[in-house]
């Protein structure tokens, strides 16, 4: 996989800090509009910058830039050089990243009192599409280099896709709600339309005095007329396996079961 080098660049350092009053959490899943928000919050100048820094591909090139070892070590390094100067510390998590702090506990203990932002999509199966694509094209922001040139539609890839990101959504869910996390619920498809907004609702909940027309999205969508394709061939092979298994003798269906990912 090609990382995204721009995230490592000292250009998008703070003057030092020597340690972090604030944080937030982008409690994100994979394609869920994270990185969209995660430019426009650090565009402000007061969120510093949230990016992946504990997934795993990302971890290990900061240990080799840094010249430190484990995600604990990286990150007090990190949050002397990516808080703002009003001591505001940010990350992006998918849920797979939780386990990179030894359980959720860990996160929290990482992150005191931290603002939590659920971000999800209100169009799973579009998410699915997109996951399933970056997956074969290693291509996750508009501008990274890909593995390969071609992505080909895949139902069982989507199908898992769709089904872990609802499962990790949940997770989530379930997540901040038993531990008493301070969260905001977030859709992906309101961001986009006010981006604005969305940004003013987390400075609020944090406290945050925001700068004057600082808010701009610097990302570019990744949409296109391939997932289109891809979403309509997902719901007729889907349609049509559901009516196999109501159809197949009892004996039939257990395998159907396993192709549809029941």
């Amino acid at each position: 996989m090609h990382l995204y080098q721009d995230q490592f660049s000292k250009e998008h350092d703070f003057a030092k800090q020597k340690q972090a009053d604030k944080f937030l959490v982008i409690a994100s899943t994979q394609r869920c509009g994270s990185h969209m928000l995660g430019h426009a919050l650090y565009c402000t100048g007061v969120f510093g910058f949230p990016l992946e820094y504990a997934n795993p591909l990302n971890l290990k090139e900061w240990e080799k830039q840094l010249g430190a070892r484990g995600l604990h070590n990286v990150l007090d390094i990190l949050q002397q050089r990516r808080t703002s100067a009003n001591g505001v510390f940010s990350i992006k998590v998918h849920y797979d990243h939780i386990r990179e702090f030894q359980g959720f506990p860990n996160l929290l203990k990482r992150f005191p009192d931290a603002l939590f932002v659920l971000l999800h999509r209100r169009d799973t199966l579009k998410q699915a599409l997109s996951f399933s694509k970056a997956k074969q094209t290693g291509v996750w922001i508009a501008g990274q280099e890909a593995k390969q040139d071609n992505a080909e539609f895949d139902y069982q890839d989507v199908n898992f896709c769709l089904k872990k990101i609802i499962q990790d959504t949940a997770s989530w869910r379930y997540l901040l709600a038993s531990q008493g996390c301070r969260f905001l619920d977030m859709e992906y498809e309101a961001l986009r339309a006010d981006l604005t907004a969305g940004v003013q609702r987390i400075a609020s909940a944090m406290d945050i005095t925001l700068p004057i027309s600082t808010i701009r999205e610097l990302t570019q969508r990744q949409a296109d007329r391939q997932r289109d394709v891809w979403q309509q061939q997902f719901l007729a092979l889907h349609q049509g396996k559901q009516e196999q298994l109501f159809k197949a003798p009892s004996g039939i269906k257990s395998r159907i079961r396993r192709l549809l990912g029941y």
